[in-house]
């Protein structure tokens, strides 16, 4: 009979190892060998803390002591035993690459690389899931074609993107090459889960100087892009050192191999290392893409309900059908501001421009509509045909200057609702400027033209802006005024003062005393920033009586209250 106290003692001396674990450990097993199925409240029993720990000695200790026992063709053994998560105990040690642990299980259980947890993974998709190379090498040998994808249908390849492990999602491409195209049950290929991830990539980071904002301290920033800049990049895939089989003894090792004395200082220096670790993520991703666009053979079956329509018994006119498909990889990457994918994807397939989603909006639209000023240029520039796109209506007959009216965030460093309004506006005729000339007064299918939307979406931004600049217009109207008086008042008051002394009929009498003496020069250059500064208060006084009385409309955002 397993009694709790035993139990107890067994766990704290799985979870807490020692010298002298072992033996307490052994002799629990040998007395009650039923403690090594019982489960706590996770499902998790002593093998499996045993496998997270990576505490292979005892793995070990335990098969040659016979504590442990084969399952023999798929029945009963311990190491069949499954957690709350469905998970055998291949499965923790595969999670946590613990590869000497692997191994001793794969001697005496291989049928378990074959097992599934609750959903439907393999130890192998577990391997994938957490990056653990060494592990997933190991047992790739052992696995079979049906163990490579979920009860889902994702593939081990989109385990290790999800998981951003990307230099191991290259080594799946490369061995296993069908799984660059293979699609889960929403139809998501490994294409479509890279281009979900804005941050591995360089433009959708914030070591970008062009997203300098997007982080709360922008000198930080700032100094983070910078060396993001200098500092140099090499893919290292050295194996981790240390004594597997004793997790107590075993430490991180950054490099085993000597490199340069750049390069030391890099891994030693948590900061820098973890700026490479980024660089390091941004150059596999556009590897990792680059592959996968590479084994694309044709984009059709991502963009296959485009220009599909048919018509109306009614009328001949053409009517949009609206059918699920998979989702496009470039239009994805659009709408999260990857522009190397985008690059990518135009460079082999240009055809591709001119799809569009499921609510017709093409990819410019989607540029639009993101406020993606860099990506906008791009497309202007390298898609042919564009005019036709930029005249394009989506299935809600909303022109790209509709998109134009949403309110966004960019460029990301703004200073209150006064520069947010400016720039909206200025995004706004931008896109005005480039589009067909009869698109301003273009209705929508709820009857709003382009300007009204935008004054619907902006009127709370603008009354914002408004008060925002007449509270800030107010005091600088009274540090002007007050630089403007005191400016006057040094003008007839000169340093010095005026000769009062001299004879009334003198011609000294009334000039300045600083006059006629070695100090001319500096006299006439304090009158004349005497006058300067007067005259620049005179006209800050103006311009700002003129802002205090503006209409403060839309377009007054755009060069008029900039201006002033």
């Amino acid at each position: 009979m397993v009694t709790s106290s035993s139990h107890s003692g067994a766990l704290r001396a799985t979870l807490t190892w020692t010298p002298k674990s072992l033996p307490a450990l052994r002799r629990i097993l040998t007395d009650q060998p039923d403690i090594l199925t019982r489960k706590d409240v996770h499902g998790n029993t002593i093998l499996h803390f045993l496998a997270a720990g990576g505490n292979a000695t005892a793995f070990r200790e335990l098969f040659e002591g016979g504590l442990l026992t084969r399952s023999y063709g798929g029945g009963g053994g311990e190491l069949r035993t499954w957690n709350g998560r469905g998970d055998t105990v291949l499965h923790v040690a595969a999670r946590y690459g613990w590869v000497n642990v692997v191994e001793i299980i794969m001697e005496r259980e291989r049928e378990l690389v074959s097992e599934r947890n609750a959903m439907g993974g393999t130890p192998l998709y577990s391997a994938a899931a957490n990056g653990e190379r060494e592990v997933f090498n190991l047992l790739k040998v052992a696995a079979a074609c049906e163990v490579l994808r979920r009860d889902d249908g994702c593939t081990i390849l989109h385990a290790a993107i999800m998981g951003e492990h990307y230099s191991l999602a290259m080594e799946i491409v490369d061995t296993f090459p069908n799984l660059a195209g293979a699609h889960d049950k929403n139809g998501n290929t490994a294409l479509n889960m890279l281009a979900s991830k804005p941050v591995s990539f360089k433009s959708g980071s914030s070591y970008w100087l062009r997203n300098l904002g997007s982080r709360p301290f922008i000198p930080l920033q700032f100094l983070l892009c910078l060396v993001y800049l200098c500092i140099p990049m090499w893919i290292n895939d050295s194996k981790p050192a240390g004594d597997v089989e004793d997790p107590k003894s075993n430490k991180p090792v950054i490099c085993q191999s000597k490199g340069s004395f750049v390069k030391n200082i890099i891994l030693v220096v948590p900061w820098l290392k973890g700026v490479h670790e980024v660089k390091k993520k941004h150059a596999c991703a556009l590897d990792l893409a680059k592959r996968l666009i590479a084994k694309e053979e044709d984009w059709s079956h991502y963009t296959n309900s485009c220009g599909r329509y048919n018509h109306d018994d009614e009328d001949d006119r053409p009517k949009p059908i609206i059918t699920k498909t998979r989702r496009n990889p470039l239009l994805q990457a659009a709408e999260n501001g990857i522009r190397e994918l985008v690059e990518e994807i135009l460079g082999k397939f240009p055809e591709a421009a001119y799809c569009v989603d499921s609510n017709g909006k093409n990819i410019f639209h989607i540029a639009v509509e993101k406020k993606d000023e860099r990506m906008y240029w791009f497309l202007k520039k390298n898609v042919a045909r564009k005019e036709g796109m930029m005249a394009a209506l989506d299935h809600g007959r909303n022109s790209i200057l509709h998109f134009a009216t949403k309110p966004g965030a960019n460029p990301r460093v703004l200073l209150g609702s006064v520069n947010q309004m400016a720039w909206d506006v200025y995004w706004f005729k931008l896109v005005y400027y480039d589009s067909p000339p009869h698109l301003p007064w273009y209705p929508n299918s709820d009857g709003k033209t382009a300007t009204e939307l935008f004054e619907d979406t902006h009127s709370r931004l603008r009354k914002d802006a408004e008060e925002a600049l007449k509270s800030m217009n107010g005091s600088l109207l009274l540090v002007s005024a007050l630089i403007g008086t005191v400016n006057y008042a040094s003008v007839f008051t000169l340093p010095g003062g005026f000769d009062s002394n001299s004879n009334r009929d003198s011609r000294d009498y009334g000039c300045p005393v600083l006059y006629g003496t070695g100090k001319e020069r500096d006299l006439v250059l304090f009158l004349w920033f005497t006058g300067v500064a007067l005259y620049a208060a005179l006209v800050s006084l103006v311009e700002m009586v003129l802002i205090q009385m503006s209409k403060f409309a839309s377009s007054d955002f755009f060069t008029a209250l900039p201006f002033r």
